[in-house]
């Protein structure tokens, strides 16, 4: 996966949100920061887990968290892979 890495910069929302682990915040910058172009991030929840040095229960018990408190959406579904896009 490509992207135009500069960092991470988490806003004052999300690094404020009590209701979000350490490492949900991760998860969550990852997705934006993979999240560069009209489709959305790809990235596979093992990547993610692979990434964040935890299972892939974890991100996709993650993942469903961040969507239900509506940081991130989930988008199109091929059968293999399921886009994600922050939204601030």
């Amino acid at each position: 996966m490509e992207r135009d890495f500069k960092g991470i910069w988490i806003p004052k929302e999300i690094w404020l949100d009590e209701d979000l682990s350490p490492l949900e915040k991760v998860i969550l910058m990852e997705i934006d920061s993979l999240d560069n172009d009209d489709r959305g991030c790809y990235a596979s929840n093992q990547y993610l887990a692979d990434f964040c040095h935890c299972s892939s229960v974890k991100v996709s018990t993650t993942i469903k968290k961040l969507k239900d408190l509506g940081y991130i959406e989930a988008g199109e579904f091929d059968g293999r892979s399921r886009n994600r896009r922050y939204r601030p």
